[in-house]
């Protein structure tokens, strides 16, 4: 296990035996809906096939990401929540482009599975904004890089893995019930091992490890 993986553990190990002391609000239970933009910037790219190992730099363009959680504030500040994402970014060019790598257009995109540990903290002196930092352990369910040849069949690679992610952000309650979220987080992934689809031959090895600007709507109950 990686070592940003263990001392995630140990934090939210810690945030979770502080909270179990604490008392609940009026409505605690609360459900949020995001959407967001995302970019991976740079990463190298593994291919192995046939015992032949080809490394390829690739750059990324803004992509999309998109999601929902369903949270639980304990009414001292501390809150938790898990959360469903899927992000996705496109590849410019083809980074294997003079090789036998796979061709074409890429795109490089994930689904995963969070449980986050929130704080909120009172920087502006209103009662109606309060921004907060948050740390989750995150469960890639599929990671997958595809490549696309015009009048040819998509080549696909795809996998799982693990990792943290960091959330900075602020909420801003609208009523009792409706709040907006807008946030920055950045989630990084172990490497992952990506297998060929449909019997196509060949492995990609590449971490996820995008930043992401969010914006949300929410509602307590």
């Amino acid at each position: 296990m990686q070592v940003y993986q263990l001392v995630a553990i140990s934090a939210l190990a810690v945030c979770a035996s502080e909270l179990r002391a604490q008392s609940a609000s009026t409505t605690p239970w609360y459900a949020t809906v995001i959407v967001g933009a995302a970019n991976q910037g740079d990463q190298t790219l593994d291919y192995r096939a046939g015992g032949s190992k080809i490394k390829a730099d690739a750059s990324y363009n803004t992509g999309l990401l998109i999601g929902g959680a369903l949270g639980y504030e304990f009414g001292n500040g501390w809150r938790a929540e898990g959360e469903f994402t899927y992000q996705s970014t496109d590849v410019k060019g083809n980074p294997f482009a003079g090789s036998a790598g796979p061709l074409g257009n890429g795109n490089h995109a994930a689904t995963a599975l969070a449980l986050n540990v929130i704080r909120e903290f009172d920087l502006t002196g209103s009662p109606k904004v309060r921004t907060y930092a948050g740390l989750g352990l995150v469960y890639l369910t599929e990671a997958d890089i595809d490549f696309k040849t015009s009048g040819q069949d998509e080549q696909s690679y795809s996998g799982s893995g693990a990792g943290v992610q960091l959330l900075l952000g602020a909420r801003y309650d609208l009523g009792e019930r409706w709040f907006i979220d807008t946030g920055l987080r950045y989630l990084t992934s172990s490497k992952i091992d990506m297998d060929g689809e449909r019997g196509r031959p060949g492995q990609i090895d590449a971490r996820f490890r995008p930043w992401s600007l969010t914006a949300g709507i929410g509602w307590r109950f």
